[in-house]
């Protein structure tokens, strides 16, 4: 989970980052971000006493890309494939390329899938119609929002559900 960290919204309310306690503090003092829930942690000084954001909105808008592009990764794939194996549904614990690279396989979304030990030891180097395996829902590029759960994870905190529309 992502303790201590601050939903920062663009000003249309979308999710645009996390920012760190110190970040969120400096943008609150700075007057660029409108607190929407607080945290129960504190920061104290002699003066005022300030309670650390838990969401905030930006009070200008922040052009982001549209789509932005999710890096082809282990974790991501992890994400992607919600830690489970795409063969048995068991916990993932590597990633398997359904066209094995060494027959001419790419590396890329549709031919990763997350995979558990015993069935990438099952499949090993051999096409996929060459073993009993079969893959649960056929691997694609991530769309929508999916860059918001490579931030997040797949635990976000409960004060952020709101905001968040994760596909």
């Amino acid at each position: 989970m992502n303790t201590h960290k601050t939903l920062i919204l663009n000003s249309t309310f979308q999710p645009l980052s996390l920012a760190t306690p110190q970040r969120a503090l400096a943008l609150l003092f700075s007057k660029k971000i409108n607190v929407l829930k607080e945290s129960d942690i504190k920061l104290r000084s002699v003066g005022q006493s300030v309670a650390i954001p838990k969401v905030a909105v930006l009070t200008y808008f922040v052009k982001a890309p549209y789509a932005r592009r999710v890096a082809l990764n282990r974790e991501n794939i992890f994400i992607r494939d919600s830690y489970a194996c795409q063969y048995c549904s068991n916990a993932a614990e590597s990633i398997d390329h359904i066209i094995p690279k060494s027959k001419g396989g790419s590396h890329e979304w549709s031919n990763v899938v997350a995979c558990c030990k015993k069935c990438n030891l099952l499949k090993a180097d051999k096409l996929l119609n060459k073993t009993s395996l079969n893959l649960k829902i056929i691997p694609k590029i991530p769309e929508g929002n999916f860059w918001i759960k490579t931030i997040i994870g797949n635990n976000p905190d409960p004060d952020w559900k709101e905001y968040l529309v994760l596909t």
